[in-house]
Parts: C-alpha cells; sequence; structure tokens
C-alpha cells in the first residue's frame, strides 16, 4: 500500500530511522563462551584425575592388606604342618633308664609319691620305696607318668574329653597290678631285696639263629652251598627244624 503523507509522517523517512545499538558486551560473550566451556571442561578433568588417584590409592592399600592378610594365613599354615624330619637330631630309642639324670630321677620320686598319697591304693598296688633300685620297675613309672602327663595336659583343654579316665583304665591300674605280679619288685614287701640279673642269651642258639636268618634271605633256589649251610644247622644241638629250641 502506497504510504500516505500521514503514514509518512508517523513513521517518517525510512532512512531517518535510527537502527538500535547492539549492546557493547555482546562480543564479550561470545568470546567468553569458548573459555567457559574449557575452563567447565578442565575441572571436570581435574575431578576424574583426582577420582582415579583416589582408586589407585585404595587399590594399593587393599593389595597391601591383602598381602599381608595372606601372609598370616601362610604362616599359621606353617605351624600346622610338622616340621621337616631331621633324622640326624632324632634321639636314638633308649630306655628312661639309661639317660635319665638326677633331676628326672627327683621328678620321677615326687610323682610317684604324690601318686601314693593322691590315691588309696591296697596293700597289692602299692609302689615299694625300694623302686628306684628295680630297673624294669623305673621304667614302668616312667612310662606310667609320660602317659599320665600327656592325659592331664589333653584333659584340661577346652573341650571335655576322656583322656584322664582312659589312662587310669588302660594304664594306671594295669601298671600298678603288673609291679607286684612280673617284677621281683613284689618280694620286697618287708624290705628291699637284691634283684637277681637274669641269664644273658646263649651265644651258641644266637649264632645259630643268625645263620639260620642268612640263609632264608638268600636266593630261593637253594644252591648246594645254601643247602649244606641249613643241613649244618638243623643238625646243630638245641635247634629244631633250622630254629633255636
Amino acid at each position: 500500500m502506497p504510504a500516505t503523507p500521514e503514514s509518512r509522517d508517523w513513521f517518517g523517512d525510512s532512512e531517518d530511522i535510527p537502527l538500535p545499538e547492539p549492546p557493547e558486551d555482546i562480543g564479550a560473550e561470545v568470546d567468553d563462551a569458548p573459555v567457559a566451556v574449557v575452563q567447565n571442561l578442565a575441572h571436570q578433568l581435574d575431578q576424574v584425575q583426582a577420582l582415579v588417584r583416589t582408586l589407585g590409592w585404595g587399590v594399593d592399600h587393599k593389595t597391601d592388606d591383602l598381602r599381608a592378610d595372606l601372609d598370616t594365613l601362610a604362616a599359621r599354615v606353617a605351624e600346622l604342618e610338622p616340621p621337616p624330619e631331621d633324622k640326624e637330631d632324632d634321639p636314638k630309642p633308649q630306655a628312661w633308664v639309661d639317660y635319665a639324670n638326677a633331676q628326672n630321677w627327683d621328678d620321677l620320686s615326687v610323682w610317684v609319691d604324690w601318686l601314693l598319697r593322691t590315691y588309696d591304693l591296697v596293700q597289692a598296688q602299692l609302689v615299694l620305696p625300694c623302686w628306684p633300685a628295680h630297673r624294669g620297675v623305673s621304667e614302668e613309672l616312667a612310662a606310667l607318668r609320660s602317659s599320665w602327663r600327656a592325659a592331664a595336659i589333653s584333659g584340661r583343654g577346652k573341650n571335655p574329653n576322656e583322656a584322664l579316665i582312659y589312662w587310669h583304665d588302660r594304664w594306671l591300674h594295669p601298671a600298678l597290678a603288673r609291679l607286684h605280679t612280673v617284677f621281683q619288685h613284689k618280694v620286697c614287701e618287708d624290705g628291699h631285696h637284691p634283684t637277681r640279673a637274669g641269664k644273658s642269651t646263649d651265644p651258641n642258639l644266637l649264632a645259630a639263629a643268625k645263620t639260620a636268618a642268612t640263609a632264608l634271605t638268600k636266593d630261593a633256589d637253594h644252591s648246594p652251598d645254601t643247602a649244606g649251610e641249613l643241613e649244618s644247622v638243623a643238625n646243630q644241638p638245641g635247634v629244631v627244624d633250622g630254629r633255636p629250641r
């Protein structure tokens, strides 16, 4: 629609209409936008790095804890395993009376006296005062004390058990009865009587037994020499069927 004079008066000439000026800080906002984004990303990167460091510290800490727990467990397993056998340090089989020292004898005598005070034994089961002079009786009493110690320690454990009653039934009373039935100790009720040592092994019969044993371990086909050796052994005095009589 053509402009009328009124309309031109109202709007004025288009060339005279002033255009709005842009804000003075619009350029700053455009320039600062990428900077803010970068700063935000940098801040997030710092957070991620801090989290990674924290996780790394936690992993190292947990690894150290696991390693310590593993060392503790290995030590406990080592305690459960029997120590390696050291055959050089193993004691040789030996009778107690042959290796006991003065303190061992004192300990055994104290225990025997405790036994007699504690148990109301009949005459047939009393340990006679001369027991140290009887090697066999001393050996029995030392073994009886050793088994008592094991049973008494077990009996004091946290879990109730029958170790002590088993010791009384299986070891104590049978052993005390044997002292008066199989040892010369029984004749000392009215005073100590020296023991009579048993006779030593017959050397001739021992030699015959050794010869027969040697022959039996040779080849099963029995060579002529072996057969003659067996016949010679069988004809020796005191040997019946190749065995000492």
